[in-house]
């Protein structure tokens, strides 16, 4: 499935400061907004083909590049505090719940930002999609190393870089052309500070223990070939959400970006069916 070009457009946040989004316009009618929020070391520009299906289907769909990620250049791989991150996606939120029902899909790591925004600000939303969702994930953190990340804090070490230790492209995916991508990709993120670190601990923490919180219909999809998340323990998170309308969908021969499966067009269509379904709701 070949997308269509994206403007890239420059937000402007009200508590200061901008990012990249792409913004895929709504073929006819419009019916909503979604907003997608894209894992710790991929960009917007992984995730065209699904953000092109939905615009597809009448959906207003901006993809943010978070702050020293993707197009954004300033402070690479760097946080001041992890709460910028959810004001950065209420932020677009509100202008678009101004035009009509906003949906928030976050995936991968934009998983673990999306309940701590559902949880913030409920009334801008029409419902939340986690895809393949990062709360629970292999390669985070052991105790040691998470008290070693606290003692760089408490000492003042912020600015120095450390690699993301999610460097083979075949934990996202089988296919050798979208591994090959990945590798090559100029904007993929390698590297973060041990701040950014730091208060990605603190999103992981906050971020788990939101589901009580979390009233906004969700969708849950899961990919039965996930070799970053742990999906059991996944599926057990979305049960202690408070929301009464949830739905687990699972690809049981998916790798973890479904984005770049060999047929990734049914997981569109059900995406994209779940989203029409609670924006008509809201509607």
């Amino acid at each position: 499935m070949i997308a269509r070009p994206a403007p890239i457009e420059s937000f402007e946040t009200p508590h200061g400061g901008s990012f990249a989004l792409r913004r895929f316009r709504p073929v006819g009618e419009f019916r909503g907004s979604v907003v997608l929020l894209h894992g710790i070391i991929s960009h917007a520009g992984w995730y065209t083909a699904s953000a092109d299906y939905l615009a597809s289907q009448g959906f207003d769909v901006l993809a943010l590049d978070r702050r020293g990620s993707g197009l954004n250049t300033e402070s690479r791989g760097d946080i001041e505090h992890w709460q910028t991150w959810v004001r950065d996606v209420v932020a677009v939120c509100e202008s678009q719940r101004r035009l009509g029902p906003v949906v928030l899909l976050g995936i991968s790591w934009g998983g673990k930002l999306a309940p701590a925004v559902a949880r913030a600000r409920p009334d801008l939303l029409a419902g939340m999609g986690l895809i393949c969702p990062g709360q629970y994930a292999h390669q985070q953190p052991g105790l040691l190393k998470r008290g070693a990340l606290a003692a760089t804090g408490v000492v003042g070490v912020h600015e120095k870089r450390v690699e993301i230790p999610l460097q083979d492209p075949a934990l996202f995916t089988n296919s050798p052309i979208w591994q090959q991508y990945i590798r090559n990709d100029p904007l993929t993120l390698r590297h973060i500070t041990l701040r950014f670190a730091r208060e990605d601990h603190k999103l992981t923490r906050y971020s788990r223990r939101s589901g009580p919180f979390v009233t906004t219909p969700s969708l849950l999809v899961l990919a039965g070939r996930d070799r970053m998340i742990k999906n059991p323990r996944t599926r057990r998170y979305l049960a202690t959400f408070a929301a009464g309308d949830k739905v687990v969908l699972e690809y049981q021969s998916a790798a973890h970006t479904l984005e770049f499966e060999p047929e990734p067009e049914l997981f569109f269509e059900d995406l994209t069916g779940w989203v029409s379904r609670v924006v008509k709701r809201q509607a």
